[in-house]
């Protein structure tokens, strides 16, 4: 079980409707980005779900994840997180500070702020939160589903989560 469970006020999340998809991720891994894809992908032809994401940054195998989560986060003060999350999926390979830098300046963000944000480690405790939540939840490794609190493990092709998503919300 998701612990703690999707908390509107509290989670990155896209819409408000049906089942919560919470996914948890790490920046770097392609596995990541391709369940990210399937999410979107079913987003794209029905929006009766809500989509949250959470960082699960596995630093020894992807040394740039933790500093991309940090300037998502840091990004999403400036209302920016889902802008900046997308650019960083896409763009696996190259997360560097300045890439992460010129990426802010490419999508409108102050950057001056986010670069201070990210060297004062503010928002860093969202991501160790989210770290916990995944270890408590039983997800060891990115990229990791729940719907409605109950983890996933049917794959992120498109139609096999908008089944289990459509399944959810029919209880």
């Amino acid at each position: 079980m998701l612990t703690p469970p999707y908390v509107r006020s509290y989670d990155h999340h896209l819409g408000d409707a049906g089942p919560a998809l919470v996914l948890f991720g790490d920046y770097e891994d392609q596995d990541t980005a391709a369940a990210h894809r399937g999410v979107m992908a079913v987003r794209e032809r029905w929006e009766g779900f809500t989509y949250a994401w959470r960082h699960l940054p596995m630093a020894e195998e992807h040394p740039s994840a933790n500093g991309a989560a940090l300037a998502a986060e840091c990004a999403g003060v400036q209302d920016a997180f889902w802008a900046f999350h997308h650019v960083l999926l896409a763009r696996q390979d190259s997360l560097s500070v300045p890439d992460l830098l010129n990426y802010a300046s490419q999508i409108g963000l102050e950057v001056t702020t986010l670069m201070q944000d990210m060297m004062d480690e503010k928002h860093a405790d969202r991501i160790v939160d989210n770290i916990r939540s995944a270890v408590d939840s039983g997800a060891r490794r990115a990229p990791a589903i729940f719907i409605d609190g109950v983890r996933w493990e049917g794959g992120w092709e498109p139609e096999a989560l908008e089944g289990a998503l459509r399944a959810a919300l029919a209880g």
